[in-house]
């Protein structure tokens, strides 16, 4: 018996230490991939509890103050419970709206009404409630392969001067191409390509090769020149021509006011902007004209059908992990909770709860969500 024991425990012991060094050899040779989806699952399991203890507490504030609120106004016992009765309530219907998924399935989509560097616009309407949205389409593929999954840490980065090339390529400053790094200045620049774009119809240095471009910029010095037609006025060519160059003499390097005073702006009245009769009126028939906008064909035709996947398995693919957090929810779909009934008074006299807790913060509630049907 001691001895098949004996043989059983060595064994199971020389078993245990096989395994455990399959794991560490597992772990050493694991892939760039592997990692990434672990740290993906981590940080999709972090984000999910840290905000399940976040909403708690949340709930809890609020009701503490419409406690206390409701305590301050000499609100009766009988008026409080009902408060309390008519928070709970919307805090039931503000639980169930978070955990609604909201996908591309959930909108018709209209038609195309922009495209950029990295996805198009589509007019759309939400099929639960008819409500008009535009929504934005990226490809995931095609950002990550030029870098913008960078766009993560802009709230880290802010305007700090940096060295990563970000931005559409058209409007892009050389320092940025450059990598010399850069800072505020090179919107100036941007603000030139684009007024240049308005005036003649095109970016000043577009090409259908994204690498011919960049050389255009690189070399602006030599590339740069204004089309016979349109005529452009000398005070408009000089502005631009002022923006897009160096950046110890780009105007705005030193300040906003030296390119408000240039003559281009001659009939600007900077400080009555906002009480000025706009310079063109577009017509507007409806939510749904589009007369204002570009048309352009429809080369994908209607997105199909995709089969629905839980959201761990689309999280793990490979070009999601990079995506963790993003969502098709927007803090307006809640404010139809502002009108369900929080409102309501027990009597004439009696305070409401919006009145007592004001518009609470819901509305404000960050809802992430990883999407597990659309590419968007």
């Amino acid at each position: 018996m001691d001895g098949a024991g004996g043989e059983g425990t060595v064994r199971l012991g020389a078993l245990n230490l096989r395994e455990r060094s399959g794991l560490d050899s597992d772990v050493s040779v694991s892939s760039p991939v592997t990692r990434q989806k672990a740290a993906a699952a981590k940080q999709f399991i972090e984000n999910h509890y840290k905000n399940y203890l976040q909403g708690l507490q949340d709930r809890k504030e609020r009701r503490r103050t419409l406690q206390r609120r409701a305590q301050e106004a000499h609100v009766s016992s009988e008026e409080q419970e009902e408060l309390m009765r008519s928070l709970e309530r919307r805090e039931t219907e503000f639980m169930r709206m978070q955990r609604r998924k909201v996908g591309i399935d959930d909108f018709e989509q209209l038609t195309v009404i922009g495209k950029g560097a990295f996805g198009e616009v589509r007019l759309c309407k939400a099929k639960g409630t008819g409500e008009i949205f535009a929504m934005k389409k990226l490809k995931k593929s095609e950002m990550l392969s030029r870098g913008q999954e960078q766009l993560q840490q802009w709230k880290r980065n802010r305007r700090a001067l940096a060295y990563s090339t970000v931005g559409t390529l058209d409007y892009m400053a050389p320092e940025v191409l450059l990598k010399k790094g850069y800072g505020m200045e090179c919107d100036w620049w941007s603000l030139g390509a684009i007024m240049y774009e308005m005036l003649v119809g095109y970016p000043p240095f577009c090409s259908d090769d994204p690498r011919i471009t960049c050389r255009k910029i690189i070399n602006w010095k030599t590339c740069m020149n204004f089309p016979e037609e349109p005529k452009l006025s000398n005070e408009a060519k000089d502005l631009i021509r002022h923006l897009l160059c160096d950046v110890d003499t780009r105007l705005g390097t030193r300040g906003v006011e030296e390119l408000k005073a240039h003559p281009w702006f001659r009939s600007v009245q900077w400080d009555k902007l906002y009480e000025m009769e706009a310079a063109y009126q577009p017509t507007v028939n409806g939510e749904l004209d589009t007369q204002n906008f570009e048309k352009f064909p429809e080369l994908d035709g209607a997105p199909s059908a995709i089969p629905s996947v839980g959201p761990w398995r689309k999280m793990l693919a490979s070009k999601d992990t990079n995506f963790i957090g993003f969502t098709y929810k927007k803090s307006d779909v809640l404010k139809s909770l502002e009108s369900s009934g929080t409102d309501m008074k027990s009597n004439g006299s009696s305070p409401s709860l919006i009145s007592l807790l004001g518009q609470m913060d819901l509305q404000d509630t960050v809802i992430p969500e990883v999407d597990d049907r659309a590419e968007s």
